[in-house]
C-alpha cells in the first residue's frame, strides 16, 4: 500500500483522537508528493530510542526535513505535541498513526522515523505502513516477561519483518538471538539485509565478519566519552562520542548502518552528530564537581556499566535513586494493572549486589501508597545495602546530589524523560528528573 492510500484510508475512519495540525500548517498548499517520503521503523528490546534519535539528528544536520516519534521525545514541527517530552508509546493507536502521517505531509518531510514497540506490533495496524527501512536493534526474549512469554515476544518482533515490500531494506543488530533471525530472514526474504555487530560478538558466535556491514573493531569507554574504531564496508573510521556506557556503542553502530541503508552517509556529519548529541532520559549524563550523575529509564544495563567503571577505578561508589511503579491509575490499560512484587524484588536483588547506597522514592505509585511501596523495596534490600526512604522524588534527587562526594556516581533511574507522575488513582503531578538535577547543580554552584 502506498502512503497516500494509507493516509486516505485512515482519514476516512471515524477516529476519535486524531490531532489537529498547528495553525500554520492547516490548509497549507503542498508541493511535495507524500509517497516520496522515506519511512524508518525501529524496533528491538533496547536501544530503539537512542538509535532513532541519532538518525534523526544526523538527517537534520544534513539539511533534510525529518520527523521523529520516539518514547523519549517527539520532534514534529507541524504537530501540537510538545517537543522534547516523553511520549511513552510513540505510535500507540491508529489515531496517532493517522495524525503522524498528516503531520508529515503538512511539513513535507523527507524522512519519518518511528519507534515501534511490541505492544504496537501486537495491535497489527502498523503492518500497512510502507516502511523503507526496518531496523531491529537487538532481541532479548526475556525483555518483557511481565507482559509476554519469550515465544510470544520473539514472534512479535519477527512479525515486523514478515510479508514486507521487496524494496524495503532491513537493518539488524547481531548480538545473540538475532543470529537465528538473520538466518531466517536470509531464507524468507529477498530484501537487502545490512547488519552490525562487534569484533568480540562475531568471534564468540562464530559469525563471518565479511557478512557484517558495520563492525566495531575497538572501543575505549570512560565516564566522559567513548572512542571507537569502526569498519563499514571495509572502510575504517575513528569515532568519538559523549554518549557514555558501552551499550551505546551498538546504538551508534545501528544508527550508522541505518544511515548507510538510506544512502545518505557523510561520515564527518555523523561524527559531529554523535559528538554533540544528548538523548533525553537515556544515559543522560551530568558532570558536577567530579561526580557522575546519570538519568536513565532502565536499571540493569546502567548498573552493569557503572560496576565496570567502579572496578576500573573511574568511580568509587554507586548511589541509586529509584522507586517502583504501582497499580491502579484510572486510565492505564490492562497490561499496566499487573502485580509488581516480582519486578520490585528483581530490581532490589540487582541493587543488593551492585549499589553502595539507595534512595527509595516515588515513581507512578498510582493507587498504591508511596510509603508502602518503599517499605517493600527496603525489605527486599535485606539490609545488604544502606538505604533511606524519601517520599518526594524532587527531594530524593536533591539530597542524593548534595550528599555525594568526589568520584561517586548517582544513577537516577526508572523514569527517563517522563514528566507526568501518577501519585494516586485519580491525580498526577509534574516532575522531570533532568530539570531537578539541573536546578540542584545550579543552586549548589558548579
Amino acid at each position: 500500500m502506498k502512503l497516500n492510500e494509507l493516509k486516505t484510508k485512515l482519514n476516512n475512519k471515524e477516529l476519535k483522537n486524531k490531532r489537529q495540525l498547528k495553525v500554520d500548517y492547516q490548509n497549507k498548499p503542498l508541493t511535495k508528493n507524500i509517497n516520496d517520503m522515506k519511512i524508518i521503523g525501529i524496533t528491538g528490546s533496547r536501544g530503539k530510542t537512542t538509535t532513532a534519535n541519532i538518525v534523526h539528528e544526523y538527517l537534520k544536520k544534513k539539511g533534510y526535513k525529518s520527523i521523529l516519534y520516539s518514547s523519549a521525545n517527539v520532534d514534529s514541527p507541524s504537530s501540537i505535541v510538545k517537543p522534547n517530552e516523553a511520549y511513552e508509546i510513540a505510535v500507540r493507536t491508529e489515531d496517532a498513526l493517522c495524525s503522524i502521517i498528516n503531520e508529515a505531509e503538512a511539513y513535507e518531510a523527507d524522512y519519518l522515523i518511528l519507534e515501534i514497540n511490541e505492544s504496537v506490533l501486537e495491535k497489527e495496524f502498523i503492518k500497512e505502513v510502507p516502511f523503507d527501512i526496518r531496523v531491529l536493534t537487538n532481541l532479548n526474549p526475556k525483555h518483557n516477561l511481565e507482559h509476554y512469554s519469550e515465544e510470544t515476544y520473539q514472534n512479535l518482533k519477527k512479525s515486523f519483518f514478515e510479508n514486507i515490500n521487496e524494496e524495503c531494506k532491513i537493518v539488524l543488530g547481531i548480538q545473540d538471538e538475532e543470529k537465528e533471525l538473520l538466518e531466517y530472514l536470509t531464507q524468507t526474504t529477498t530484501c537487502p539485509i545490512l547488519t552490525y555487530s562487534t569484533n568480540y560478538i562475531t568471534k564468540v558466535k562464530g559469525i563471518d565478519q565479511q557478512k557484517i556491514t558495520t563492525l566495531l573493531e575497538d572501543l575505549e569507554s570512560t565516564t566522559t566519552n567513548q572512542k571507537m574504531k569502526v569498519k563499514i564496508n571495509n572502510q575504517t573510521y575513528n569515532l568519538e562520542t559523549n554518549l557514555i556506557m558501552k551499550y551505546n556503542s551498538l546504538n551508534i553502530l545501528g544508527a550508522l548502518t541505518t544511515i548507510k541503508a538510506l544512502e545518505t552517509l557523510d561520515i564527518e556529519t555523523f561524527k559531529q552528530t554523535i559528538k554533540e548529541i544528548t538523548i533525553p532520559g537515556r544515559s543522560q549524563t551530568y558532570h558536577y564537581k567530579d561526580r557522575l550523575i546519570i538519568i536513565d529509564a532502565h536499571l540493569t544495563k546502567a548498573l552493569e556499566e557503572l560496576t565496570r567503571y567502579k572496578e576500573e577505578g573511574q568511580i568509587t561508589k554507586i548511589k541509586v535513586v529509584i522507586g517502583s511503579v504501582g497499580t491502579g491509575f484510572k486510565t492505564w490499560q490492562e497490561p499496566k494493572q499487573t502485580n509488581r512484587q516480582k519486578t520490585r524484588k528483581y530490581a532490589m536483588e540487582q541493587l543488593k549486589e551492585k549499589a553502595d547506597y539507595v534512595y527509595l522514592t516515588e515513581s507512578d505509585n498510582a493507587a498504591e501508597k508511596v510509603e508502602t511501596i518503599c517499605e517493600e523495596l527496603k525489605q527486599n534490600l535485606e539490609d545488604k545495602v544502606p538505604s533511606t526512604i524519601i517520599k518526594d522524588r524532587y527531594l530524593a534527587i536533591k539530597q542524593a546530589i548534595e550528599e555525594s562526594n568526589e568520584k561517586e556516581a548517582i544513577l537516577i533511574c526508572g523514569r527517563g524523560n517522563r514528566r507526568i507522575l501518577c501519585d494516586s488513582e485519580n491525580t498526577m503531578k509534574l516532575i522531570k528528573d533532568s530539570e531537578v538535577v539541573e536546578e540542584t547543580i545550579k543552586k549548589l554552584g558548579r
